[in-house]
């Protein structure tokens, strides 16, 4: 019998990390004509416009926002945000022109300087960038004529995505005439995401900061949970799901009396969605033919897939030592950026490591109003799904809900939560045969006895490869070898002569 080889084209589209990298983002920010007497406190966030892929680079559009509170010459309070768009081309080896890309962008260090009437921001800004592949291989799915065996792939394919953004919005009755406003932030985390027909839903929170100057330093945080429904045309129920928030605009409008204001924020938070649907392809792992000579030709091509995002909390507390006779209150805590320094596997358990920088703005026991920075490094545990092999990538991370109180004199404690949303990344693997080329017919031998004494790992169809029967024939006279064979075990096969 002649032997027939079907082949078709299998194709799986994935996401892979193609390389990271660092921008600096530079503004210089004019104080009012009192000039800048001390700089209180410098925050500020990222948000990514665009990426598109060069080979080689990433070319990469930034917001970022700087906020400042400091005091003029004459003493009194004031505040600025300045808003650089940086446009940059950044390395990364795994690009390829035309590629879709997309970027995770957090801050990682800010600096600030006084120059005569000006101030000077330097905020660093961390990039991660991950790169839409593709990858197509012919692959043997038929054979007739010879001995096969076939295997199932369960892939997970990048189908698509979107972006979709919503609008938060908070009023807050401050009971008093604001002077000025002098810093304000949003932070966005997300708690869960889903698919559904034809949108996600994704449910997460809001956290709002405000600082303001009523004839004094005063400070309000409060929190707005959301549950929103994007609109990402083609999900499915069963797709799995990877999503990164971010804030992309906070505005402020002040509304009521003179005496009593209230603060109206509105905040425009934007998701970038990406779906996979996942997929069995059944393939040829192996072949011969007692027949005729083959020449098998064989793939393996590994990658990585989302099976879902994972989402983690913790409260952390640090302590900074003021280097004053005493302080009196903390009048507000200014988160300035979270970063992940570290995350590993051991276990079946994820540990994630990284750091908090909060600014205290505080007063003395003298009325004197004076600032420091607070550094808090975390750690934190938690058990992943199993202990395969897995991966797994920081999506965001934010820093909420701070409160500061005085500890003792001179020191100052600080707690904070820190959210992180994670995606979760298994190995997935595509093999099978590729190309079966026929050569020479052999001359079977049809009669005779052939004894195997099985080797340690050895399978059944290792042995039947051997032998070259199928396993069929050697289950018919080895019946034990339905139940498994091991290592010693001898396997006899009787040729029937022609």
């Amino acid at each position: 019998m002649a032997i027939q080889i079907r082949e078709n084209d299998v194709t799986v589209k994935y996401v892979d990390k193609i390389g990271k990298g660092q921008l600096a983002a530079e503004c210089s920010i004019d104080a009012s004509a009192g000039g800048v007497s001390k700089i209180y406190c410098v925050s500020g966030g990222v948000c990514v416009k665009s990426a598109e892929a060069q080979d080689g680079a990433v070319r990469v559009v930034c917001e970022v926002t700087s906020r400042v509170i400091y005091a003029d010459g004459a003493g009194a309070y004031s505040s600025a945000d300045y808003v650089t768009e940086i446009t940059e081309s950044v390395s990364a080896e795994g690009a390829v022109a035309g590629m879709p890309v997309s970027a995770a962008a957090s801050i990682s260090d800010v600096q600030s300087e006084v120059v005569g009437s000006s101030i000077k921001l330097q905020t660093v800004v961390d990039l991660d960038f991950e790169g839409e592949c593709e990858y197509t291989a012919t692959l043997v799915d038929e054979v007739e004529g010879a001995v096969s065996r076939t295997q199932e792939n369960d892939i997970t394919n990048l189908k698509g995505g979107g972006s979709d953004s919503f609008t938060v919005s908070e009023e807050y009755e401050t009971g008093a005439a604001i002077g000025k406003i002098l810093s304000y932030g949003a932070e966005v985390f997300l708690t869960s995401v889903r698919a559904e027909e034809g949108s996600v839903y994704a449910e997460g929170e809001v956290w709002i900061q405000l600082v303001y100057d009523d004839g004094g330093v005063c400070s309000k945080q409060f929190s707005h949970p959301f549950a929103e429904e994007l609109m990402i045309g083609d999900s499915k129920a069963d797709d799995i799901v990877t999503a990164r928030a971010c804030v992309k605009g906070v505005s402020i409008l002040i509304t009521g009396s003179e005496e009593e204001n209230v603060v109206q924020m509105d905040v425009t938070v934007g998701v970038d969605v990406r779906l996979f649907e996942e997929e069995r392809i059944e393939t040829v792992a192996d072949v011969f033919s007692p027949a005729a000579e083959l020449e098998v030709t064989y793939i393996e091509k590994s990658f990585t897939a989302p099976e879902g995002m994972k989402f983690l909390s913790k409260r952390v507390c640090g302590s900074a030592d003021v280097e004053v006779e005493g302080i009196r209150r903390v009048l507000a805590g200014v988160p300035s950026f979270a970063s992940v320094s570290n995350m590993y596997r051991e276990g079946g358990k994820l540990t994630c490591e990284g750091v908090i920088n909060v600014c205290e703005i505080y007063e003395t026991d003298g009325g004197a109003v004076d600032s420091c920075a607070v550094e808090i490094p975390f750690s934190f545990t938690s058990d992943l799904k199993d202990d395969g092999e897995r991966e797994v990538a920081c999506m965001g991370a934010a820093v909420t809900d701070v409160v500061s109180r005085v500890r003792r004199e001179g020191e100052i404690e600080v707690c904070a939560n820190v959210s992180l949303q994670l995606a979760c990344m298994e190995k997935c693997v595509l093999q099978g045969v590729s190309h079966i080329e026929v050569g020479q017919e052999r001359e079977l031998d049809m009669g005779g006895i052939s004894v195997l004494t099985v080797a340690r790992g050895e399978t059944l169809w290792d042995v039947a490869k051997a032998l070259n029967v199928s396993e069929r024939d050697i289950a018919a006279q080895n019946p034990f070898v339905e139940k498994g064979i091991k290592e010693g075990d001898k396997i006899i096969v009787f040729r029937c002569m022609a």
